[in-house]
């Protein structure tokens, strides 16, 4: 008897310390999970500005292209495509990618403006 009321009272102590315990450590700093700050790896202002005038990283659009284009040719040849497929295929990607290229020109307008803001 003794036993087992001090399994249950052991068993309740875990189970409580747990629940208080969880909260502060998802509330931690989750930077260790993720990279540097709240969003994962999030660059600076400042150094994002410097990449948007010299075209590197995001903004470099032709080293981007051809990861992609090397990228979609590799999953093409994994899965076997027929040339009619392959024309749909690029033809699916050609949409994609022009949408792509609009969400960028206005994400490029938003750091554009925000760059000339942080340099005032």
């Amino acid at each position: 008897m003794t036993t087992r009321k001090a399994s249950t009272i052991a068993a309740g102590l875990l189970a409580s310390t747990l629940f208080v315990v969880s909260p502060v450590l998802m509330a931690g700093n989750q930077s260790s999970h993720h990279g540097d700050g709240q969003y994962g790896d999030q660059r600076n202002i400042t150094e994002l500005c410097e990449n948007l005038r010299e075209g590197k990283g995001h903004f470099n659009k032709t080293e981007r292209q051809a990861e992609m284009i090397k990228r979609r040719e590799a999953m093409a040849e994994r899965l076997k495509l027929t040339e009619e497929q392959r024309g749909i295929w690029n033809e699916i990607h050609g949409e994609r990618r022009q949408k792509h290229e609009k969400r960028m020109g206005k994400w490029q307008d938003k750091m554009k403006k925000r760059c000339a803001e942080s340099q005032k």
